[in-house]
């Protein structure tokens, strides 16, 4: 049985020690949480480190990032559960606390979810909102993440429902919201998008934004596999926007390759300008 109230927050690490001691920092001592880390690497700092922290703690070598969520949602205990990679970091402290409150007052919620904010390399951090906000399954998945994975607070048994995440996969988050939309259309499961400031800081460096071009590949993948319980026009729409994620990777990948990237700084931050962060 899960704790009624608890969240519990999973911090999955690989050799990463100064980002990891940030992430904690930044959820330490906060009321009705259990925090749990998920160390697949051999750090010595980090193995030293997790010898005195007090919440959950795993050491052992993993198959990748999914295998490691996966642990950390086996021994979770917590009534809703949240991703906090180590180097991401909890601005808003209160999040957790207003989520579950939300999931208790709407059933008819699977989790919800926040804007944060994304240290981008070549502009410097910015707001990154969701695709979907108030419609909740537009627009088509097709266009990539939905969701901000590292603010979604779900319920622990939507996991029972959806699964966990698939090992095949890195974008292993975009394929549980594609296996999650299929199931909520019978369900009537819904998100709910919490306006307001952001309430995460993720880091830029993450596999996600590294290895863009084997992540759309595996969107391909993913989009083909659930065609077979899509209608015609749901699938066309689908490969209509993957269509256009692509081109845009092509378009980026040809002004990095031919020493544009300034160009591509500029494009960037035009789209991004309004949601800058200044410090």
């Amino acid at each position: 049985m899960k704790n009624s109230g608890l969240i519990s927050i999973i911090t999955i690490t690989f050799n990463n020690f100064e980002e990891l001691s940030n992430t904690v920092e930044s959820v330490s001592g906060l009321d009705d949480c259990e925090h749990i880390i998920i160390n697949g690497g051999g750090c010595p700092q980090t193995s030293e480190f997790l010898q005195g922290f007090s919440g959950k703690k795993v050491s052992e070598p993993d198959l990748g990032i999914s295998d490691a969520f996966n642990k950390g949602i086996r021994y979770s205990q917590g009534e809703a559960v949240i991703m906090l990679n180590s180097g991401d970091i909890l601005l808003d402290r209160t999040y957790p606390k207003k989520s579950i409150k939300i999931l208790h007052e709407h059933p008819e919620i699977d989790f919800v979810h926040a804007d944060l904010i994304f240290e981008d390399k070549l502009i410097g951090p910015y707001i990154m909102r969701p695709l979907r906000t108030q419609n909740n399954l537009h627009p088509n998945i097709g266009r990539g993440m939905p969701y901000r994975h590292q603010s979604m607070v779900v319920r622990n048994s939507i996991y029972d429902k959806v699964g966990l995440f698939n090992l095949n996969y890195i974008c292993s988050d975009y394929d549980w919201v594609c296996r999650w939309e299929l199931i909520s259309k019978k369900s009537n499961g819904k998100a709910y998008y919490l306006q307001g400031d952001p309430v995460i800081k993720m880091d830029g460096s993450g596999i996600s934004s590294v290895q863009e071009g084997k992540i759309i590949s595996e969107a391909i993948q993913i989009i083909g596999k659930r065609s077979k319980y899509c209608s015609f026009l749901t699938n066309l729409m689908s490969y209509y926007a993957l269509l256009i994620r692509v081109f845009l990777y092509c378009g980026r990948t040809f002004l990095r390759r031919y020493g544009l990237e300034k160009f591509l700084k500029k494009l960037k931050y035009i789209k991004y300008k309004k949601s800058l962060v200044i410090n």
